[in-house]
């Protein structure tokens, strides 16, 4: 035997040419599996760029049944799982990926993101840990911090802070996190400690000096707080963070002087004006200094608007004084003066509206609204107010195509019912009576129950003595939906006087007067009904007490002197 052990050499040199061939076809069977994954990956990706979601999944799949040991296949499969909303899927793919390669960190960050979303929090702080393990990146202990406090674990988010300050040392942004993680535990203590080493590292920084006096001042340390704001007027003299500290410290201990001179020093400040704002409206209703307690405001007032002369709020605090004490105009004043500051600024506009219809100026009403439609053209509460405006002041012409474009500006069902009310009204003083019809019929339409434009629409249809049985009906529905209003009982009395039913009419304004003695209008209508029943010395009675409570008119006017009308 040549061999004692194995193939006889003849025998294997026969074979060798045969296992030669075996290794070649194992190979080439490789390269086509391989060549077919690269085919349905790459299928994948083109059918995933084109939003083809659904047979780039069915390709994705394919591949990873070929070779589920690529990483990026199962992260491609999982971002478009997303996009079909299969959450449970798609984290499970990357949860694969990372697994895969977890020193990759965009697979770790979409996993995160992943479980995030779906509130697994503590999921998500466990790829944290392994992710900072494998990669050392110092971002994943800001993110695990992050979890935590989502998941309200606030000593765990505490402890991945103090990791990461280990690794990257002292700084505001983990320092203040770690403050007000204490602070809403309750920890005044331990969230001073964070400040002092912060401040301790960074001991020219004025602004975390400030921060430490505040939290020496809330946890009763006023004798710490102290120096640490004069040290910071020292160092800078207008400080208006350190001054308004001051104020509150000398306010605290009941020094009004001191309190007021730091105040003083705050306004002349260059502190952002939305602070100074701030202070005052907490200052202004607390009668902090007795009896000069609005002077004292006024004089800080006055102070804010020379150092912020290109502000609003000194002009808008001041507009807001006034209209406490119903000086309108004055008030009206102060809002147009924050205006010319900025005239895109819609609260000051929103004020001077309000100061108008308050003061019932209809003629400045009119002009601001048509200011605030050009600089805010998508803003219904103009368009409403002008049409108000118009009605008063009787230019029923602008009122009508301010009432046409407002309908287009409703933004919700209310406001469109809103507005198709005034266009309405106004179109029907307008002489336009079809859009007036069209625009109470589109209102019931949306709700059949409107009160008003049932009432409106009635009253409308009577004065024109139109369709009076339909306007009865609408008038009696009104009634049965808000009896106790008058002007309800005054149209449907009006509507009975319409159809000659004097009598019936008379009761039911007798209710509406019951109701609201004083309105003029239905004083008017009283006496035309008791004139046609032939009571013409008690209608006089009543034309006058209408003129007497406000009522205007030629006819009014020659009713009286004629003692009737045809």
């Amino acid at each position: 035997m040549w061999m004692k052990r194995g193939i006889p050499l003849l025998l294997l040199m026969y074979l060798l040419p045969f296992l030669g061939l075996a290794q070649v076809q194992k190979d080439a069977g490789k390269e086509r599996q391989q060549m077919e994954f690269d085919r349905h990956f790459f299928a994948g990706m083109k059918e995933k760029m084109i939003r083809n979601f659904d047979e780039s999944v069915f390709e994705f799949r394919a591949a990873i049944k070929l070779n589920p040991t690529i990483a990026n296949v199962h992260y491609q499969l999982a971002t478009v799982l997303v996009v079909l909303k299969q959450s449970d899927e798609a984290i499970l793919e990357a949860d694969r990926a990372f697994k895969l390669d977890p020193n990759n960190v965009w697979y770790s960050k979409f996993l995160i993101e992943l479980y995030k979303t779906n509130k697994q929090y503590s999921e998500a702080v466990e790829v944290c840990k392994l992710a900072y393990k494998k990669t050392q990146d110092s971002h994943f202990l800001i993110e695990s911090a992050t979890l935590n406090i989502m998941a309200n674990k606030l000593d765990k988010a505490i402890l991945s802070l103090n990791e990461y300050e280990k690794v990257k040392g002292i700084s505001e942004q983990v320092s203040r996190q770690k403050e007000e993680l204490y602070l809403s535990k309750g920890n005044i203590k331990s969230a001073t400690k964070e400040i002092e080493k912060l401040c301790k590292a960074y001991p020219d920084q004025l602004a975390y000096m400030g921060i430490l006096a505040d939290l020496y001042m809330n946890g009763k340390k006023q004798k710490q707080a102290l120096p640490i704001y004069q040290k910071i007027q020292r160092a800078d003299s207008l400080n208006g963070f350190a001054a308004f500290s001051l104020a509150d410290y000398y306010q605290r201990i009941g020094d009004t002087l001191g309190c007021f001179s730091q105040l003083l020093i705050g306004m002349k400040s260059s502190l952002e004006p939305k602070f100074k704002m701030q202070v005052l409206a907490k200052l202004y209703p607390s009668m902090y200094f007795g009896s000069n307690h609005k002077k004292k405001c006024e004089t800080l007032n006055v102070a804010f608007m020379e150092a912020n002369p290109d502000a609003v709020e000194p002009y808008m605090f001041s507009g807001d004084l006034m209209l406490q004490e119903k000086r309108l105009e004055e008030a009206r004043n102060y809002y147009l003066l924050a205006t010319a500051k900025s005239s895109n600024y819609l609260l000051a506009w929103d004020q001077i509206l309000f100061c108008d219809q308050q003061a019932q100026q209809y003629d400045w009403m009119k002009a601001d609204c048509e200011k605030v439609m050009a600089l805010f053209p998508d803003y219904p509460t103009a368009y409403i107010l002008h049409g108000i405006a118009c009605r008063q002041l009787k230019d029923y012409k602008a009122g009508f195509e301010s009432a046409q474009a407002g309908v287009n500006m409703a933004g919700d069902e209310t406001m469109l019912i809103q507005m198709l009310s005034s266009l309405g009204d106004l179109a029907h003083y307008y002489g336009r009576y079809a859009t007036s019809d069209s625009a109470f019929e589109a209102i019931l339409s949306i709700d059949p129950n409107n009160s008003l434009a049932l009432n409106n629409y009635a009253y409308f249809l009577s004065l024109r003595n139109t369709e009076l049985d339909k306007a009865a009906n609408m008038s009696k529905r009104s009634i049965e939906l808000d009896a106790g209003n008058p002007s309800n009982l005054d149209t449907y009395g009006w509507i009975l006087y319409m159809k000659k039913d004097y009598e019936g009419a008379k009761v039911e304004v007798l209710k509406s007067l019951q109701i609201s003695p004083n309105n003029a209008e239905v004083r008017e209508h009283l006496g035309d009904i008791l004139y046609k029943l032939d009571q013409t010395e008690e209608a006089i009675v009543q034309w006058k007490k209408a003129k007497e409570l406000g009522a205007t008119g030629i006819e009014l006017d020659q009713k009286i002197k004629n003692k009737g009308f045809k």
